[in-house]
């Protein structure tokens, strides 16, 4: 199975389904709060497909009412999430300097 794109989409989840909201409309309040976010984006984001920017952990845990932390598994050995995320790829959108 492939590691997931983030670690906090499934609390998102979580959070989500506890205050009843559909995925449309935790995006709609998102929206609201001035994040333009589809439903297929938000979907993507619980499935771990996607990255998630510090900026939208802000979004979400302010709309969700709770803390930044609060979206983080909690009891995480780090040496376990490490190998995740060290793939040895570049997996950067931009080329760093030098590269074309």
């Amino acid at each position: 199975m492939k590691p997931g794109l983030n670690v906090i989409g499934p609390q998102v989840r979580r959070f989500r389904d506890r205050k009843g909201w559909t995925q449309a409309v935790l995006a709609q309040k998102l929206q609201l709060q001035g994040w333009s976010i589809s439903i297929g984006s938000l979907g993507k984001l619980e499935a771990q497909l996607r990255r998630v920017p510090d900026c939208e952990l802000m979004f979400l845990a302010r709309v969700l009412g709770v803390s930044m932390g609060d979206l983080f598994p909690r009891n995480m050995p780090l040496k376990q999430l490490g190998p995740k995320f060290q793939t040895g790829k570049r997996i950067a959108v931009f080329p760093a300097r030098g590269e074309k």
